[in-house]
């Protein structure tokens, strides 16, 4: 193992020996390469993430794979990065959601539904992009030399949605959604045109999965459009307005979220952002209200915010609670009684990346590690099923096995009735007529053998003529409807031609 270098491609079950011992085994460069490692791994070699290329040895497709780097020897193994690479110039840009409502789009939704992006881009001045350089004084967005020709870099997810928040058609729709993502330089000016003739800008990631973490919103679900629209007008920090449903709010950024958050709502319960988790808390009495219960687990130096009641218990009600951290005790001791905090939230959260493979979607498959089971591929995944499943079944026939077998019986029967009685046959005789038997129960035998295949074939001779008539009765009801389409055809266009005469002038 001293002279041992390179690199090992390995699972992680496999190097699981290795990250539990923790040493290193020589002065050479010697790594392990973990292929689908958990996300918390445990040893005091050094590691790190990396990413890189490899081929399908199915396929020979290409895919990016992420893989843990353990250092086994003294000197380090690293990957490789050649020299002289392009650089891809790329622009710091941000994402966001833009929401149209109808019922505050002030002109008409038919007209909006046909250019839609058109429309959103008209009321967002920002992000058009201007060629006339930088003393023009229109709201479009001027570049320089050292930035993107174009404010918008990406439109993609346009879809309309009802109410209820489920994809429908434009004109069964409530509201339109669109994803943009354009120049991070804009983001202040995108935010602050918000709200204006129902158009609302919700910040996102830059992979539009998640909402930004730099923005939050205080929901005032109290007031209509118009006062919140005078309290963004107030508060100096406020960005812009938010909406989903019917329900309006002020968006802030977040280190400015608790002091603005303090002044719209001061008597409402303030919790710091960060990932929710809902407790059950109880049995409080059943005249408590939801700032009773806030005040008192304020007083335990408990930062939540009572939700509702979600069942009724012996002494009172169970409520759920919402908190950023954990509570510091789980027993409060009060004049009614003890009550507990139980039952944390305990939803996984979810992944940022469910899939670390970059590379087509079969071949991804193809390296997946596969599951020990034997069924067969042709039951679960059978090309012709949807070929077989649009055929057309025909009546089975009468089943021929009950005949048969009434068959043998009655020469059975017969056979029987013409044999001599048992206390008539002569005890010399009995081998001889016995084989006789025999023989003729086996030429029985080969008898319904070969009825039972004339049946069969003549099962098979009436299906095949049943299909063989359907498919000229079809081709024959095709030629008649199509000499009718065209008798009728032409008598339309000879009564065209008689009504076409113009009338005689004398």
């Amino acid at each position: 193992m001293e002279l041992a270098s390179g690199l090992a491609l390995t699972t992680y079950q496999d190097a699981l020996p290795f990250l539990q011992a923790g040493k290193l085994l020589t002065h050479n460069g010697l790594a392990l390469l973990i292929l689908n490692p958990p996300p918390d791994v445990q040893t005091s070699l050094i590691s790190a993430t990396i990413r890189f290329a490899a081929r399908c040895s199915m396929n020979q497709e290409p895919m990016i794979v992420t893989g843990l780097l353990v250092q086994l020897g003294r000197s380090c193994v690293y990957q490789y990065t050649a020299k002289d690479t392009p650089a891809v110039v790329a622009t710091e840009v941000a994402c966001a959601r833009v929401t149209v409502h109808q019922d505050q789009w002030e002109h008409d939704w038919e007209d909006f539904t046909s250019r839609p992006v058109k429309h959103v881009l008209s009321v967002l001045q920002c992000l058009q992009t201007c060629r006339n350089g930088p003393e023009c004084s229109c709201p479009g967005w001027h570049p320089t030399a050292d930035q993107s020709s174009e404010a918008v870099l990406d439109v993609f997810r346009r879809q309309y949605f009802n109410d209820s928040g489920r994809p429908v058609k434009w004109d069964r729709a409530t509201h339109f959604a669109v994803f943009v993502r354009y120049v991070k330089s804009l983001e202040s000016r995108v935010l602050s045109a918000s709200g204006q003739h129902g158009v609302y800008v919700e910040p996102k990631s830059e992979d539009a999965l998640r909402p930004h973490g730099d923005f939050q919103v205080v929901w005032l679900p109290q007031m209509d459009y118009n006062a919140v629209a005078h309290k963004a007008k107030c508060e100096v920090d406020c960005l812009g307005l938010a909406r989903t449903g019917q329900r309006y709010g002020l968006r802030v950024h977040t280190k400015d979220f608790q002091r603005m958050f303090t002044n719209v709502k001061p008597d409402a319960v303030y919790l710091a952002p960060g990932a929710r988790m809902v407790y059950h808390c109880g049995p409080w009495p059943f005249g408590s209200d939801r700032k009773g219960i806030a005040r008192i687990l304020k007083a335990s130096q408990w930062e939540c915010r009572p939700l509702q009641p979600v069942q009724h218990v012996p002494g009172g009600l169970m409520w759920s609670v919402q908190a950023v951290v954990e509570p510091p005790v789980r027993v409060l001791s009060l004049q009614h009684g003890q009550v507990v905090i139980t039952c944390p939230d305990t939803k996984s959260p979810v992944s940022e990346a469910g899939n670390k493979v970059v590379g087509q979607a079969a071949t991804v498959n193809l390296c997946r590690p596969s599951e020990a089971t034997n069924a067969d591929p042709w039951l679960t995944s059978d090309p012709w099923s949807k070929a077989v499943s649009s055929v057309p079944t025909l009546p089975a026939g009468p089943p021929a096995q009950p005949v048969l077998q009434e068959l043998e019986q009655r020469i059975e029967q017969s056979i029987l009735a013409k044999l001599p009685p048992t206390d008539k046959m002569e005890i010399d005789d009995q081998d001889h007529r016995l084989q006789l038997l025999e023989a003729q129960v086996q030429q029985l035998s080969a008898r319904q053998v070969s009825l039972e295949s004339t049946v069969q074939d003549n099962h098979q001779q009436n299906t095949a003529q049943v299909q063989s008539l359907q498919q000229q009765m079809k081709v024959q009801m095709d030629l008649q409807t199509h000499q009718m389409q065209s008798m009728l055809t032409d008598q339309m266009a000879r009564i065209e031609t008689i009504l076409a005469k113009k009338p005689r002038t004398e």
